[in-house]
């Protein structure tokens, strides 16, 4: 091989080597959700999806994408926003009034419901730590 073939190789793995990482930034940055269930009706419904953008500027009525509770153990604090995934409002933020008890929200957590009472929220498993809630909804498709 000449030079000129060892170059363009090896210009080759590092365009490769660029789009790998962009890629990997991108997903960590963003994530598509699939919204399953009536829990976000009449706002979201069943099949749609929504585009979710990495976000800790989180404030009351914004719709996130969170990390599902574990269903007997709710929202746990070690817990990191890596799905499946939940799509809620927010009702109220650290030190706000929990909505059907008045008393605050604990620092470094929020209060979620889905716009359809008959979904599982906040009602069920408590406040949400913030480090299961991935980001803000962006878009709905």
């Amino acid at each position: 091989m000449t030079s000129s073939d060892w170059l363009s190789m090896l210009a080759l793995v590092a365009v490769a080597a660029l789009m790998a990482e962009s890629v990997r930034q991108l997903r960590r940055r963003w994530v598509l959700v699939k919204v399953e269930g009536a829990s976000m009706e009449p706002t979201l419904r069943d099949g749609h999806e929504v585009l979710a953008k990495r976000t800790r500027r989180i404030a009351a009525g914004d719709i996130v994408v969170v990390a599902a509770p574990d269903p007997d153990l709710g929202w746990s604090e070690t817990k990191r926003a890596k799905g499946p995934w939940w799509i809620k409002r927010v009702a109220a933020g650290p030190g706000e009034p929990m909505p059907g008890s008045g008393d605050p929200v604990p620092p470094g957590h929020y209060f979620l419901l889905g716009d359809n009472p008959a979904g599982e929220d906040s009602r069920r498993h408590g406040p949400c730590p913030a480090a299961a809630v991935f980001g803000t909804m962006v878009r709905e498709f």
